[in-house]
């Protein structure tokens, strides 16, 4: 599991023993980020979500009452599924989490899975620029930063960084700004996140620069 702070809902994903209407919602949900990574914000109407989901007008404004309150759900849903996404890249990992390879394998394996369907990302951005002008939006964003950056702050320190928490800021920052090149530069695949984290993570946890290859790690690295 990930540390405190980066655990997803259990239900996060598998929809198989949701209710009928929680798994309309859902797919309202999911439409709603396809319109805001297609048109921004700004396109997202009850009739424009309707349409992308397939179903009547009536349905969305059944479940969502404004078009404020489609934007903050899926915002929450979308939050909620890039923590499926970190679970998986926690759980994918073979090797001791308290070491510096295992973390670059950690980010770089979830920047994999995360780019897997890039309108999501174009969504979390989309959104993210909303949250500067939205305090609803404002308060989800933080609270997610926050779990971010603990959940990593408790994984650099068992690495023995000496300012995990500060450490960790650093590598979201350099995270996001990778995500955003690579959604403009699409060459710009995860093993070139890789190679910057070979050269940044030993410096934040106060190790020699790493001799490993650009690989995952093994059980001998």
């Amino acid at each position: 599991l990930l540390p405190s702070g980066m655990q997803s809902a259990p239900d996060a994903i598998d929809e198989a023993d949701l209710p009928k209407g929680e798994r309309r919602r859902r797919s309202l949900l999911e439409a709603t980020l396809r319109v805001i990574a297609r048109g921004g914000v700004e396109a997202v109407t009850h009739r424009r979500v309707a349409a992308e989901a397939g179903v009547s007008h009536g349905t969305t404004t059944y479940h969502f009452a404004s078009r404020e309150d489609i934007i903050l759900q899926a915002f929450r849903y979308y939050i909620r599924l890039i923590t499926a996404h970190l679970d998986a890249a926690w759980d994918s990992l073979d090797d001791d989490p308290g070491s510096v390879p295992s973390v670059i394998a950690f980010l770089v394996d979830f920047t994999r899975r995360e780019f897997s369907d890039p309108e999501l990302i174009l969504a979390e951005y989309e959104l993210i620029l909303c949250a500067a002008r939205n305090d609803a939006l404002a308060r989800e964003y933080r609270a997610w930063q926050r779990s971010l950056v603990g959940g990593l702050t408790t994984v650099l320190e068992a690495c023995g960084a000496p300012r995990p928490s500060e450490a960790a800021r650093i590598v979201v920052g350099v995270c996001r700004a990778f995500e955003l090149e690579q959604l403009t530069h699409p060459s710009h695949g995860p093993d070139q996140l890789e190679r910057r984290l070979d050269l940044l993570l030993p410096g934040l946890v106060g190790t020699p620069s790493p001799p490993w290859s650009n690989t995952k790690p093994t059980a001998s690295s």
